[in-house]
């Protein structure tokens, strides 16, 4: 498969890059070999921050595929098959057996030395990945899952795990509020006790949020947090994995940029369906499409011979359930190729040969890998030395995020309007975004200013977007566009894109499956096989159509354009 997964079993970076400051590691021993008796608190927590990153990331990816933020090539053609159970057995493992075991191994030793603060950081580490567990596996091993004794945990209920991690967040935030040491590293927040406490408090609104269709008081929960201001309010606050641009082992630099910027070219396919809902569903393009993407070349090719070669789709008739519901197929613009202005990816679902294209299909741009930003060069990528050198990010949790969850929110009993609340969300977005262009560090490449998008592009991009919210006849057609543009905000994170998609079925009018009957969509994953090949209490699931606990949806039709 040529779309490169993320590592997620890649040695720590020795250095990491904060975002207001250079901190060094200098991790010399392998954090692999970490024991009780020769641990150290810091140690322990140096690792865990950055594994949890990396795993993040990797889960990251998975969501943007089947949300269309990325490409998803498509395993066997259809859904149950787009994803096996060996996928999962790195993000599993890595959650269990190394992020949350060395938590749980931290914290008696940090106890004892009174180092509260450090034991509500792995809290909400752990917090956040049970969180992402549950809503992508359904039941999950929590409550028996870090007993050495005990081989076969059992599964415990979503329900009961989310229960849990509410718990966990307060008790986090109690740890907060203790007068004890700092950490000595803190790659998030730099020792900012008031925004992992506003991080914990954000994590709370993600469990309300995500469970207003069980919980008939979620979006009261919600709304509670909302009045006390104490959440991600703006991008200072933002919960990101900054990295670095060392590119010998240990590699330092965002996975996707490692496997982007290579003399080889391009490693993977880019979305058609985000690509032309960047370019054209505005009166302008979006003031950050040149930041997301790069592209190789300026058009595709027109000689049919080329097409036929390079990009079959481009020869081939549109199928006929795109053409139904006026789907962008094969590149935007399609069957003009001057249209397309080089944005050459694929569609939702293609899993044809790999031909070579690594030099001419669209790359992975400055946000967030630290790739190139789209200065219309139109060079090949022949190198590693290149853009922003892979100084991205992982964003974990964003505030514009949050701005998205109070739009659905003001639409079912919460504070705030839609328009207004989508509005923040995309500047916040914007603003953070535009400030990559700051990070370009290639010498011999540096940007062409001339191509960074007016600041008036802002303005004009948003007040085309809330003048459709404000004439938006109902809910459903508000969370369709609501749902449009958190989903270009989660470019580098998926997570909360195959949350909000299972949660509401928006957008409706996404890009369909390239087959025509692709089978019901992903509600959840299987069990990594791992788990499932090794605990008796694991039964693998029959099919990807079964849903979490907060999804009542209907099982079958549901989200409907896939």
């Amino acid at each position: 498969m040529k779309k490169l997964k993320i590592f997620i079993l890649a040695s720590i970076s020795l250095f990491i890059f904060n975002s207001c400051e250079t901190t060094d590691l200098n991790l010399t021993e392998n954090p692999n070999a970490l024991v009780p008796l020769q641990a150290d608190v810091e140690f322990f927590l140096n690792d865990i921050q950055v594994s949890f990153a990396r795993t993040v990331n990797t889960f990251g990816s998975f969501g943007s595929e089947t949300t269309r933020i990325e490409q998803m090539f498509g395993g066997g053609g259809n859904y149950q098959t787009a994803y096996s159970d060996v996928n999962f057995s790195g993000v599993w493992q890595n959650s269990y057996q190394r992020i949350i075991k060395d938590i749980r191994t931290m914290n008696p030793l940090a106890e004892e030395i009174g180092l509260n603060k450090h034991i509500g950081v792995g809290k909400v580490i752990e917090a956040y990945l049970m969180i992402t567990l549950v809503d992508f596996f359904g039941d999950v091993p929590y409550s028996e899952a870090f007993d050495d004794a005990n081989l076969d945990p059992k599964l415990d209920s979503g329900a009961s795990v989310y229960a849990a991690v509410l718990t966990l967040l307060d008790e986090a935030i109690a740890n907060f509020a203790v007068e004890s040491p700092n950490l000595e590293n803190d790659f998030y927040y730099s020792n900012n006790f008031g925004k992992w406490t506003k991080l914990a408090n954000t994590l709370k609104m993600k469990v309300y949020i995500q469970t207003r269709l069980v919980d008939g008081g979620a979006i009261n929960a919600f709304q509670q947090i909302v009045n006390s201001g104490n959440y991600l309010t703006d991008n200072a606050d933002n919960f990101v994995f900054n990295y670095g641009t060392e590119n010998v082992e240990p590699d330092s630099r965002h996975p996707g940029y490692a496997a982007e910027y290579q003399s080889t070219g391009a490693s993977g396919y880019a979305s058609t369906w985000l690509m032309d809902l960047m370019l054209n569903d505005k009166s302008i393009p979006d003031p950050r499409i040149r930041y997301y993407f790069y592209r190789q070349r300026s058009s595709i090719p027109t000689n049919p011979a080329q097409q036929s070669e390079l990009i079959r789709c481009a020869v081939e008739p549109i199928p006929a359930h795109y053409a139904a519901i006026g789907a962008v197929y094969c590149y935007p613009g399609y069957p003009n190729p001057a249209s397309g202005l080089g944005y050459w990816g694929r569609d939702h679902g293609n899993r044809e040969g790999i031909p070579p294209d690594a030099r001419l299909i669209t790359a992975l741009g400055i946000y967030p890998v630290g790739g190139r930003f789209d200065d219309n060069t139109f060079q090949g990528i022949n190198g590693i030395f290149r853009g922003a050198l892979g100084r991205g990010i992982t964003p974990i949790l964003l505030s514009s995020t949050v701005d998205f969850w109070r739009a659905e929110a003001s639409l079912f009993g919460g504070s705030g309007n839609a328009s207004t609340l989508v509005a923040s969300g995309i500047q916040k977005s914007i603003t953070l975004v535009r400030s990559f262009a700051a990070r370009s560090a290639d010498p011999t490449r540096p940007i062409n200013t001339t191509f960074i998008p007016d600041l008036a592009d802002d303005a004009t991009y948003i007040a085309e977007v809330t003048a459709r919210l404000n004439a938006a006849a109902g809910n459903a057609d508000k969370l369709d566009l609501i749902a449009k543009e958190f989903f270009i905000s989660l470019k580098g994170n998926g997570i909360d894109a195959f949350n909000f998609y299972r949660r509401t079925g928006a957008p409706r009018n996404i890009q369909p499956h390239l087959e025509p009957n692709p089978g019901g969509f992903i509600r959840s994953h299987f069990y990594p096989a791992n788990a499932a090949n090794n605990n008796v209490n694991i039964t693998q699931k029959a099919t990807v159509t079964q849903r979490v606990f907060w999804d009542t949806n209907p099982e079958t039709g549901f989200p409907q354009n896939n």
